[in-house]
């Protein structure tokens, strides 16, 4: 696990030191706009700067990955020049077109930096597409809730007790998990995706139960995959039935809180992958990035399918574990716990998808008929798949989502559009 960087580490390095330009001509100043127009003046001039770092003037300018971006609202030059900022070569672009200077006074310029939200990351980096997550890491800080989990595929993870990643997904509170690269659409192509998680849960079901009273771990002809998906009552919203671990079904009202068509246009179908969890003869060793080895992995029980290609999902034990910033030991010694431990060493405290309940996981369990869930006190816990836990839908959202607005605060969730 690469050691991170703190803010101070950032903020002594003093990589970009502020010069004072004294520009003098025999008879005239060149000055050049971000078109490589030159104007002409016959008055020698003096370039100003000044820097401001949250309102407090510095001598330096903040390093690329410090975590701060040029507050271009704020920002700006006298005599007409504007202030532009290109993020890939971390070089302020200043604009002569509108140069003006009846007075012959100095050119000041003052820059203001401010700390950069994650929204606006996303915003700059075309949001959802094909590269987000590469062009969030390379130009912007990845801040204290948002971390690149280090796996092959290099997602970006939201971590935290509380962080601001609400969304306003279903006329309803959701939740991103993180930037997911490498997101199989069903057809070969590899996208870049946002993956979400319903708020709260829609209730206590059997992630399989037949109506012949049998039951497996094998989500592809789960029951549960059925109520969640195309035909069934929560994706149709719509009113049900559901066999619940009894001979007799129960009635399931989602005309309420099921799917609505506005949610159904921004998601589609991705590949899930099925691969059984935890260690063969499971004894509780399996730390989070085991886990989303084995579940990426062609282990399955009893020729189990290893790969579903569906719209609603549930969340995976590893998304559980990469959300943690960590407890009292700290997030390095949190990662290198089996998740089955984590109760003991308190990781789950500042993990916002703890929810001291019962929920289930997607991952099925090797060599026996259970799956797994997250127990209410913090840890993975293997059960058979006709008990009935909490479930909260998962899904990817279409490659050309965009955040339109919002801060990602349960007060201001951000608000999606097409």
């Amino acid at each position: 696990m690469k050691k991170r960087k703190t803010l101070g580490g950032y903020l002594r390095k003093l990589r970009y030191p502020i010069i004072l330009i004294l520009v003098v001509g025999i008879s005239f100043l060149m000055l050049h706009n971000s078109n490589k127009e030159t104007i002409l003046k016959n008055e020698v001039q003096e370039n100003t700067l000044a820097i401001y770092l949250e309102d407090e003037q510095i001598n330096y300018i903040p390093e690329k990955d410090s975590g701060y971006t040029l507050d271009l609202t704020k920002s700006s030059c006298t005599n007409g020049v504007t202030i532009g900022f290109d993020y890939n070569t971390w070089s302020v672009k200043t604009n002569y077109s509108n140069y003006t200077n009846p007075d012959n006074t100095r050119i000041k310029c003052s820059l203001y930096f401010k700390k950069r939200t994650f929204a606006e990351s996303l915003v700059d980096c075309g949001v959802l597409s094909k590269d987000a997550g590469t062009c969030i890491k390379e130009n912007y800080y990845l801040t204290e809730e948002v971390v690149d989990d280090e796996t092959v595929d290099n997602n970006l993870r939201i971590i935290g007790a509380n962080p601001e990643n609400y969304v306003w997904f279903n006329e309803e509170l959701w939740r991103i998990i993180g930037v997911m690269n490498n997101i199989d659409d069903g057809n070969g192509n590899k996208e870049t995706r946002l993956k979400i998680i319903r708020d709260e849960p829609i209730g206590e079901y059997s992630w399989d139960y037949k109506s012949d009273g049998t039951y497996s771990n094998d989500w592809s002809t789960s029951t549960l995959k059925d109520l969640l998906n195309e035909g069934g009552a929560y994706y149709e919203r719509t009113i049900g039935s559901y066999y619940n671990r009894s001979s007799m079904p129960i009635t399931v009202d989602f005309a309420e809180i099921g799917l609505t068509n506005n949610a159904k246009e921004m998601i589609s179908d991705a590949i899930w992958n099925l691969g059984a969890g935890a260690d063969i003869n499971y004894n509780g060793t399996s730390v989070v990035k085991e886990w989303y080895d084995q579940e990426r992995s062609n282990r399955a029980y009893n020729n189990r399918w290893t790969e579903w290609t569906g719209k609603i999902g549930l969340m995976y034990p590893s998304d559980y574990g990469y959300a943690t910033s960590g407890g009292s030991a700290g997030r390095d010694i949190c990662l290198a716990t089996a998740l089955q431990n984590w109760a003991e060493t308190n990781c789950y405290s500042n993990d916002w998808l703890y929810n001291h309940i019962f929920f289930w996981t997607l991952t099925s369990y090797f060599n026996s008929s259970s799956a797994f869930t997250i127990g209410a006190s913090g840890f993975t816990w293997g059960e058979q798949c006709d008990a009935v836990y909490n479930v909260k839908p998962t899904t990817y959202l279409k490659s050309m989502t965009k955040i339109i607005s919002g801060s990602g605060t349960k007060e201001q969730p951000y608000i999606l559009g097409l």
